[in-house]
């Protein structure tokens, strides 16, 4: 079986995937509304059930996004584009100038709230796709499902590397929006998840995370719902320990100058 399928889909996909449904949809309303027309009966050919769908859609899609990903942000562009969408269809029609107002209003804040929050919706992409290509690489091999989820940390052993070396490496990474690094007095912990959003987690302990004591050794804990992505029940303790290893190869890259590589390297998984 290819690691290609092993993961659920991300959620970002149901944009495309609704939106081409509602086209579609709306193309079949305004072929029965014309058809409608033609018999005689007075009806205006703006497709009401499919603009009202998507605006819904932008709705219950931003709120099950705040669910997931615990950022606000989503829920609020949901609520902003599904109003949107709903008085889009007055500008069609001869409906009150109010209508036509509140519908523009609505745009704009729309495009205002993009614009000042873009970082942030950058950011918890990137994060995220990045979270899921980690994912794959590291159970890019592993085949076996006979072992299920456990709370305990894994420990993966140690690596020679001095503290600079170590700073270093973990700035690299979170500069490509692969980790958010935590620094504690003994130790940095690295926070990557494909669910919750890494920007509202006030300690790397809420998701997934790697452990990178000063000493050299390494403690991974992915989470259970990190975990219950995959389709199958992957050997839990291979895939703790393969994304040890995909961490401790990245950190041999970077000691050697080859920082690219990383990003390359996550890159190459679709």
């Amino acid at each position: 079986m290819s690691y290609h399928s092993k993961i659920r889909i991300s959620i970002g996909w149901v944009y495309p995937i609704g939106i081409l449904t509602s086209c579609i949809i709306a193309l079949v309303e305004i072929v029965l509304r014309e058809y409608l027309l033609g018999m005689g009966y007075e009806i205006i050919i703006v497709p009401y059930f499919a603009i009202s769908l998507v605006g819904l859609f932008f709705i219950v899609l931003g709120v099950i996004q705040w669910f997931r990903y615990k950022n606000w942000i989503y829920p609020v562009l949901g609520i902003l584009m599904g109003v949107t969408s709903f008085y889009f269809s007055f500008i069609y029609s001869n409906h009150s100038v109010i209508f036509n107002t509140i519908y523009f209003i609505c745009f704009i804040a729309t495009i205002l709230f993009v614009v000042i929050k873009w970082h942030s919706f950058y950011s918890h992409e990137r994060f995220e796709i990045n979270s899921r290509r980690l994912f794959r690489l590291a159970s890019e091999r592993i085949y076996q499902t006979n072992e299920g989820f456990t709370e305990r940390p894994y420990s993966a052993g140690k690596v020679e590397c001095s503290k600079d070396e170590l700073l270093g490496f973990v700035r690299i990474l979170h500069s490509y929006y692969v980790v958010r690094p935590f620094y504690y007095e003994n130790y940095i912990a690295l926070a990557f998840s494909m669910n919750t959003s890494l920007l509202v987690i006030k300690e790397a302990m809420e998701v997934s995370y790697i452990i990178l004591d000063h000493n050299g050794s390494i403690r991974i804990k992915i989470s259970e719902k990190d975990y219950r992505d995959y389709k199958e029940r992957l050997s839990f303790d291979q895939l703790c320990s393969s994304m040890a290893n995909v961490f401790i190869r990245f950190l041999d890259y970077y000691q050697k100058g080859l920082e690219s590589r990383i990003i390359t390297e996550l890159k190459s998984i679709k």
